[in-house]
């Protein structure tokens, strides 16, 4: 067989041996500090029960202090303590015992004298309360975590253009590196300026520190082996990443030393330098195909593999046309806006993935406002994880792309919204649709990633997923102040929250279906894309009409047949037993992709039923969302 591209050599130098395994071994720790370096900011900014504190009671204890000084007032329809507010008397000439009176007037509380904090149920000091980022500057965490968000777009930015210019591998390194001394700097943070520094560089790491690993390791994988090892260890270690930082955080019970326990060990990422090789599509674009050679042979004499030089030769060849064909015929992404077709559909995938980023976020930090232990909770909802990225391996090629993603985004906004409105005195009920929300957003998060990639042309695949996730970190600048609702009413971030998931579920409506379709090229080619598709277009009801024409053309030629051609009713019978065996039983949601005879699209390095893309770096499984 010829030697066409990266995926042909990959047979003859081991496509899944000790040199891959080497890879795979190294990118289990960066999924699991994707959560650390995604969701740290909920366990550092935490916010306690709080009241004025009284100095003049220091005397009395905790909760007499409370009782005595501060006046009730309704939230979110119940009578409770002010958190703001204190009785305005002299406390030194009170007795002690005396009940206070509602008449008594009142006053904001002392910056001077400060707040009194609950730790009861595991609640430790945080950034929060340590500077008394209550108040009037309850703000501060909010806008510190969209200053995360604003560093991410600075470093999509500027990590995607030095990726580009001297490899995958040290960004990969770089990144990491910010991420871990920011990380661990936080833990020393002063004040707010501080604080948001340190947030704004972690942030410029976050995603690219765990993408260029990942496009590593997709590119040295066999194509039969990256479904498994691109979903699986992800979906696993992420999940143990989300659903372990709550109790790290409870067990430390200092948020100092949990950022620096916590960020410490992103440095064991460095010895990539000298165990992960360079992104192969990198070296082959740039023209450095005697690296890529010793690369490959490197990996053959560690995989143990005897590879014939001729084998090395065509290779060779073969990178020299293709690094000859991208540099004759440069694309670039404004390009997606030239027909008129194409750019309303990039502008409907690009406000749809901004709403599954903003909704998805919000979700993530807004369990605090439920009424159990934020521990519990979050520990919770990060073991839905797992599920939740494995469903869409069920539905996409079932159901498609587009009502997976309708549904999901429907369900979590309803979710969302019943969470906003039923009675804050059913909590277990208010609890269970917000890990419902939760489940469903992360299911369209996992299925937006895939659609996104598939509408895209291929010759603008790269560049146009990279606007479109960048436009989504710009989104997501705006959760954090959503979130910030709740001091207005403790759940309206979840019916705002809810809302968009809706609108994004109905807008995604007007996208082409990409299940079963050959995906799109070029330009040109996306402007004809979908044509002809009905409204309803579901891929298991497309098979079962399939299999349904089928069999009956079976039964007409049976019918013109003689009833005593016994060779031909054999033959028809055997006939009709093979069309069974091919077709697809209607909506059948148990089996897996390769049992649904999946098509296979020749590409330029990923032959996988899951995409069609000229980019292996942009081969994100179903469950790749950061």
């Amino acid at each position: 067989m010829a030697i066409e591209d990266f995926d042909d050599i990959l047979p003859h130098v081991g496509s899944f041996g000790a040199f891959q395994k080497r890879i795979l071994l190294l990118s289990l720790p960066v999924n699991y500090f994707l959560a650390v370096v995604y969701m740290a900011q909920i366990y550092q900014t935490l916010t306690p029960e709080h009241w004025c504190a009284v100095p003049e009671l220091s005397n009395l204890e905790l909760l007499d202090r409370r009782n005595l000084s501060i006046p009730l007032e309704m939230r979110d329809g119940e009578l409770v303590y002010s958190r703001c507010r204190m009785f305005d008397v002299n406390f030194t000439q009170m007795d002690v015992t005396e009940q206070p009176n509602s008449s008594w007037p009142t006053k904001p509380c002392s910056t001077t004298d400060g707040w009194d904090y609950d730790l009861s149920g595991g609640m430790y000091h945080t950034i929060v309360s340590e500077s008394n980022w209550v108040c009037d500057d309850d703000w501060r965490p909010n806008f510190a975590q969209a200053m995360f968000f604003v560093g991410a777009i600075i470093g999509s930015l500027l990590f995607g253009l030095l990726a580009d210019w001297y490899g995958r591998l040290p960004v990969l390194i770089m990144s990491n590196v910010l991420a871990c001394g920011a990380g661990v700097a936080t833990g020393f943070a002063k004040g707010f300026v501080d604080y948001v520094i340190c947030r704004f560089l972690v942030g410029m790491a976050y995603d690219l520190h765990y993408m260029m690993m990942y496009i590593i390791l997709m590119e040295y994988v066999g194509p039969e082996k990256r479904t498994i090892v691109g979903n699986v260890p992800l979906a696993i270690f992420l999940t143990l990443g989300a659903s372990s930082l709550p109790w790290i955080a409870y067990a430390l019970a200092d948020w100092r030393l949990f950022s620096i326990i916590s960020s410490a060990p992103i440095a064991i990422i460095v010895v990539a330098w000298w165990l992960v090789p360079e992104s192969a599509r990198w070296l082959v674009l740039k023209g450095k195909s005697d690296q890529t050679l010793k690369t490959l042979q490197q990996c053959a004499r560690i995989n143990k593999k005897t590879v014939d030089p001729l084998i090395y030769e065509q290779f060779q060849a073969a990178t020299l046309r293709t690094y000859q064909l991208e540099k004759d015929n440069p694309t670039n992404w404004m390009d997606l806006f030239r027909s008129p077709k194409m750019r309303q559909r990039f502008l409907i995938i690009t406000l749809t993935w901004m709403v599954i980023t903003v909704v998805y976020d919000g979700y993530v930090r807004s369990l605090a406002i439920l009424p159990y232990s934020v521990f519990i909770t979050n520990s919770i909802a990060g073991a839905l994880e797992l599920p939740a990225d494995l469903v869409p391996v069920v539905t996409l090629d079932r159901l498609g792309r587009r009502w997976t993603l309708m549904m999901a985004l429907s369900l979590a906004g309803l979710s969302g919204v019943a969470t906003g409105i039923v009675p804050q005195s059913s909590a277990m009920l208010m609890t269970l649709l917000a890990m419902a929300s939760r489940f469903f957003i992360t299911i369209a998060m996992n299925t937006g990633i895939q659609y996104t990639v598939e509408l895209i042309p291929t010759q603008l695949r790269g560049q146009g997923t990279g606007v479109v996730h960048i436009t989504g970190h710009g989104a997501t600048f705006f959760a954090p102040f959503i979130l910030y609702l709740s001091t207005y009413y403790n759940t309206l971030p979840y019916i705002v929250l809810g809302g968009l998931s809706i609108f994004g579920g109905l807008v995604c409506l007007l996208l082409p279906e990409t299940a079963d379709q050959n995906l799109p090229e070029s330009v040109a080619d996306a402007e004809h894309f979908g044509t002809g598709q009905s409204f309803f277009t579901m891929p298991c009801l497309s098979k079962r009409r399939e299999r349904r024409r089928r069999l009956n053309d079976v039964d007409n030629v049976k019918k013109t047949l003689p009833a005593s051609d016994v060779v031909g009713v054999e033959t028809i019978n055997s006939t009709r037993r093979y069309v069974k065996d091919l077709s697809h039983p209607p909506c059948q949601l148990g089996k897996s992709k390769q049992e649904s005879g999946p098509r296979r699209q020749q590409t330029d390095g990923w032959q996988n039923d899951s995409f069609a893309s000229s980019d292996p770096s942009l081969q994100k499984n179903q469950t790749t969302r950061f």
